[in-house]
Formats: structure tokens, C-alpha cells, sequence
């Protein structure tokens, strides 16, 4: 039990190795974990608004369900399945071109449904059944008036299909297989002598025309014509919605001369079987649809010369193809959208992302060295600015700004107080501040970096280089390692071992609500640069916290001499052009002290004088 407790650290060591979740460790710039810039930021907006308008429609249409992705697969089989054509999938009309077909025929038009099966010796049985037809109605084509944006009503007066023939509204035909299959099934439509005394036209009671009339038409004519009107279906599987038309073809005739010219047609149907998927999610929502199609193609025409013993003179086979077709639709997903989205966004990124991280690479370096780094500036435009710094600073000293000074244990303490529409002399501490040379990202620097410094190679871009080198030597690991080491060093050569101690222990800061006093910096009041006007109380009170830490330092009284020799060293690491401000300003200060001194006791005098009077 002991040895499991001593193995537990290790499990639990394990287990943290398989956190596919962590956290991982970034530095940080500006309190942001990412450097941005403007260009970045107006890139984004572009790459943004691009995106939206190239893919405007597509979102619309995917919301609109208007993008279908489809496959088609064709299957041959050589007994091919059985497809039951009614009132609800298919319609048929028949016509022999001539006067009055309905009332006074000249032939007869018939249909069989036939049924041929082989049985277990191949001995093939043959079954046929007579199917009823009846003068054609708006009610036979139901099928065709119910679909979306139909105008049939209008084309089935203009022509006259009330004068055609079609089969019962309860017909049924079956088409299975082929003539060498076991289970073979086809319609035939016969055309021959018409004869009025059969009984087998219960719906359909025709008187039949006199063979005089019969050759009367042929010696005009020359030739009959059966007409056949059918309902077909045109396929467009790439429409959102009516992805069918159902329509009339009436592309479909016959001509025969009885006992001269005899024709035969097989027409052959395909099963198209649809598998449409209306969901937009992942998942699927299957709708099954079945259509009958006849396609151009399938159509076998025969013509033959006619004999004396012919009783059928034009013979028509309605037949099953050998051919299907299988159709799976759908509407693109949401995550085929995002997916596609992404790609096409991360193309984007990568194109012109190259360019822009680029840039903001070359302007993060660019903020670090004005951060880390003075820039001097030319030495004419240096002695300028000192120049009108020091004036201007002079003709507003006793003008702009009040001194309060305070004595604390016989060390004088001065508070500089500022009219807020008066402030000058924080505004030249800053511009000291200011008066080193800031890089900029010109184009002339773009353009040298860019062209691997073949292209404005002057004294400008040399400086830049160095100072991008300079950045990535210090933002190397070893570089920092390096420095930490050298601090390490430094306290072990200050400090003895029990000091070291004593140091190592030392409580960490205190973290509360309360606000905590910040030691001022050079950071804090470069940072403060780019802020608003919102922020210039803020700037002036660094800059007399910076003033009272000055003058502390110099008149304190009670500082040895290492003290003294540390702070020496400070007020040169300030740099000249600060300590001849504030000696300035300190002067300035004393004299206004001592004018103010003399004037109240002119007054003290002057008073007393009158009083004696």
C-alpha cells in the first residue's frame, strides 16, 4: 500500500500528460496577447467583406434550399423489376386520325395486358387479358393537373382529346422483364378492323364507318395514322424543388395502308428512383420517389409490307428497359457550408496573410525598439529642439506654474501645482521624452525589407535593421536565460549566503481591491503617449513624482558616502538635459521664494511705518 502511495505523484504526472486541453504559456505586449495594428485590423475587414459578398448567394441559397448536390447511377439488369403504371404515375390516349373517331370509327383500337412465365421445364405460358378503353376526360389526367404552374386544362380543349380514347381511370398495366426472362410483362395495342358486335367495349359503344367512306379517305389521304398522346416525365435533378416536369408527348405516330404497309413499335420505359434528402443538417431525411420515363432513345420501329391475311395492321408494345436509373439528391449541410466557407476563408488567409503578418511582424519590432531603444536624431535638428525647449521654457517658468514647499525633518519637499489651461512645464519634461528619433514603418523601409535590401539601402534602413536585430537577439531564449543568470550572479556577489536567505524569503506583493501605489517609470509614461487628453492629470503627476524623487535625493543631508556616489550615478543615468530642467526650475523656484519674502516685508515695514505716522 506504502508503494502505491509513493507511485501516486507519478499517475497523477501521467495523467496531466494526456490533457489534450492545455493551457499553453504565451508572453503578452501592450496587456493584449496578440500584437495588432490598423492594417491588420482594415485587412481583416476587407477579407471579411469579401467573403460575405462572394458568398452572399450562397448562403442565401443554402437557407433557401436552393443548392442540390446529386449523383446519377445507371444499372443495367437482364430481368429487369416490375413498374405498375396507373392514373397516379402515367396516362395514355389513342386516336386514329380521321372525322367523328369516337362515334363512327373506321378501325378498332385494342389493348392487352400480356403475361408470359416459363414454368420449371421452360415451356413458356402465355396469359392475356383485355383491358377496357373509354373517351378521354379532364379526370383521366389528373396526374398532369396537379402539378405546380399547370395551364393542361387550356391544352387539353385545344386538342380535342375529349375525341381520343384512353384507358379505364382504375387501369393498371405492369412491364417487368424481357422475352427470355421467367416473368414477362408488356402491353399491346392492336389496331384492325373495327367491328361493333363485339362485346368487349362496354364504356366505348362505336357504330363502324361504311368501307365506302373507309376508301374514300384513303384515296385522299393515301395512308391511316394512329396517334398515341402519353404522359411522359423531363428530369432535372438539379432543381431544388420541381426537379420533375410532367407533360403531353405527343411525338408518338403511327401511319399504316390495311393489308399493304403494317408497322410495329416497341416502346420502352425507364424506372427513374429517386432518393431526396431535405435535411440540412448532418443527419439524413430520406423521401423516396419513383417516376416512369421514356426517353427518346427508347424506341424500336419496324415496317413491313403488307399481305392479304393481315388482321392487325399497326401493332404498338409498351415494354419495361433494361435500364434504371438511380438518383440520390440532397441540399448541401451546414457543415458542407462551413467546411466550404473555411477553405475558401483560409485560402484567403494565407494569401494575402502572408503579406499582412508580415507587416505586423516588422511593426511589433518596430514598437518594441522605440520601447527598449533611444534613437538620436540628427545633430542640427537635436540642437533645435533643445533650443526652443530651454526659451520656451524660461519665458514661461514664473508665468504658467505655483510651488508649494514643504519642510519634513529639515529636507524640503516641493509640489508643483498647475493651472490645467497653463500646463507648460510638463509639456516640456515630455518632449524630452520625445526628442529621440522614433522608427517609423515607411514605404522606402518596406520596400528595402522587402527587396532583401536591394531597393533604398540608405543610412534610414541600416538603422532598421539593426534595431530589428537587436529585438530578436533579445527575444531569444538563450538571450534571456542568459540575462537571469547574470542577475543570479549579481546577488550572490551583493549579498552573503544568510542575506541570500533572508532575500529568498521575502513575502510576495499584496494583491487587493484597493488601488496600489506604482513606482513610476519611463514605460508607464511612454504608454501614456497614445492615450487620450483624458490622461494628461495622469502624465503631470508623474512627472512631479520624477521632480520630488530629484530633489529629495539631492538635499538629502543624512546620506554617506555610498549613498552619495549611487546617487551621483543616478542623476547622470537621468541624463543632462533633465538635471539642467530641474536645477533651472529648482532656481527659479528660490527666487521666486526670495522675491516673495522681500515684497512681504517691504509690505510688514511700509505698514508699520504708516502706523507710526
Amino acid at each position: 500500500m506504502q508503494n502505491l502511495y509513493n507511485k501516486l505523484p507519478y499517475v497523477i504526472m501521467m495523467i496531466k500528460g494526456l490533457d489534450i486541453f492545455g493551457q499553453s504559456i504565451t508572453l503578452n505586449i501592450n496587456r493584449q496577447k496578440t500584437y495588432t495594428t490598423i492594417f491588420g485590423g482594415l485587412s481583416s475587414i476587407l477579407i471579411i467583406a469579401i467573403l460575405v459578398a462572394f458568398f452572399q448567394s450562397n448562403i442565401i441559397s443554402f437557407f433557401n434550399k436552393t443548392a442540390v448536390i446529386f449523383s446519377t447511377e445507371t444499372q443495367f439488369d437482364q430481368s429487369p423489376d416490375q413498374i405498375i403504371m396507373n392514373i397516379q404515375n402515367y396516362m395514355v390516349a389513342f386516336s386514329i386520325e380521321q372525322k367523328n373517331f369516337i362515334g363512327n370509327p373506321m378501325f378498332n383500337i385494342t389493348i392487352e395486358q400480356r403475361h408470359y412465365y416459363r414454368d420449371k421445364h421452360g415451356n413458356q405460358i402465355k396469359q392475356i387479358n383485355y383491358l377496357q378503353l373509354e373517351p378521354c376526360t379532364l379526370d383521366h389526367f389528373q396526374f398532369l393537373l396537379n402539378q405546380p404552374e399547370s395551364n393542361f386544362e387550356s391544352e387539353y380543349y385545344m386538342l380535342e382529346l375529349d375525341k381520343w380514347l384512353c384507358p379505364q381511370k382504375d387501369f393498371q398495366f405492369s412491364i417487368q422483364g424481357t422475352y427470355t426472362s421467367s416473368q414477362f410483362d408488356f402491353i399491346r395495342v392492336i389496331v384492325n378492323d373495327c367491328d361493333d358486335s363485339k362485346n368487349g367495349y362496354i364504356n366505348w359503344k362505336p357504330t363502324c364507318a361504311k368501307q365506302s367512306e373507309i376508301n374514300e379517305h384513303l384515296n385522299k389521304e393515301g395512308q391511316f395514322k394512329l396517334q398515341i398522346y402519353q404522359v411522359n416525365n423531363v428530369i432535372n435533378p438539379k432543381a431544388p424543388e420541381q426537379y420533375y416536369q410532367s407533360y403531353l408527348d405527343g411525338e408518338m405516330y403511327f401511319t399504316f395502308v390495311p393489308k399493304k404497309l403494317s408497322r410495329q413499335a416497341n416502346l420502352f420505359f425507364r424506372k427513374y428512383d429517386f432518393q431526396n434528402d431535405d435535411s440540412l443538417l448532418p443527419y439524413q431525411s430520406i423521401n423516396d420517389k419513383e417516376l416512369i420515363v421514356r426517353q427518346s432513345v427508347d424506341y424500336r420501329d419496324l415496317t413491313e409490307i403488307g399481305r392479304d391475311t393481315d388482321e392487325n395492321y399497326a401493332i404498338a408494345y409498351l415494354r419495361r428497359s433494361q435500364f434504371s436509373e438511380f438518383i440520390n439528391r440532397r441540399y448541401i449541410k451546414i457543415d458542407e457550408l462551413l467546411s466550404f466557407l473555411g477553405g475558401f476563408l483560409q485560402i484567403m488567409i494565407t494569401g494575402f496573410g502572408i503579406f499582412i503578418m508580415y507587416y505586423n511582424k516588422l511593426s511589433l519590432q518596430i514598437e518594441l525598439s522605440n520601447k527598449l531603444y533611444n534613437f538620436p536624431e540628427k545633430q542640427e535638428k537635436t540642437k533645435i529642439k533643445q533650443n526652443q525647449v530651454q526659451q520656451t521654457l524660461e519665458g514661461s517658468m514664473f508665468n504658467d506654474s505655483k510651488l508649494i514647499v514643504n519642510s519634513d525633518q529639515g529636507i524640503p519637499k516641493a509640489t508643483l501645482i498647475f493651472d490645467k489651461e497653463e500646463c507648460k512645464f510638463p509639456k516640456h519634461i515630455l518632449k524630452l521624452f520625445e526628442q529621440s528619433q522614433r522608427l517609423t514603418l515607411s514605404l522606402k523601409s518596406l520596400i528595402n525589407h522587402l527587396s532583401f535590401k536591394l531597393i533604398f539601402n540608405n543610412d534610414e534602413a541600416q538603422l532598421f535593421q539593426k534595431a530589428m536585430d537587436a529585438v530578436d537577439q533579445n527575444l531569444d531564449i538563450q538571450e534571456i536565460l542568459y540575462q537571469l543568470q547574470e542577475i543570479a550572479k549579481l546577488k550572490a556577489l551583493i549579498l552573503k549566503n544568510q542575506q541570500i536567505t533572508l532575500f529568498n524569503f521575502t513575502p510576495k506583493p499584496n494583491l487587493t481591491l484597493k488601488d496600489e501605489e506604482q513606482i513610476p517609470n519611463r514605460l508607464i509614461i511612454e504608454q501614456t503617449f497614445s492615450e487620450q487628453d483624458k490622461q494628461g492629470t495622469y502624465k503631470e503627476d508623474l512627472i512631479n513624482e520624477l521632480y520630488n524623487a530629484w530633489l529629495e535625493i539631492k538635499s538629502d543631508k543624512t546620506q554617506n558616502i555610498c549613498q552619495y556616489e549611487l546617487n551621483q550615478r543616478l542623476n547622470q543615468g537621468l541624463g543632462n538635459e533633465f538635471q539642467q530642467i530641474f536645477s533651472d526650475y529648482e532656481r527659479a523656484c528660490i527666487n521666486q521664494k526670495i522675491q516673495k519674502e522681500s515684497q512681504q516685508t517691504i509690505q510688514t515695514q511700509t505698514l508699520i511705518q504708516q502706523t507710526l505716522n
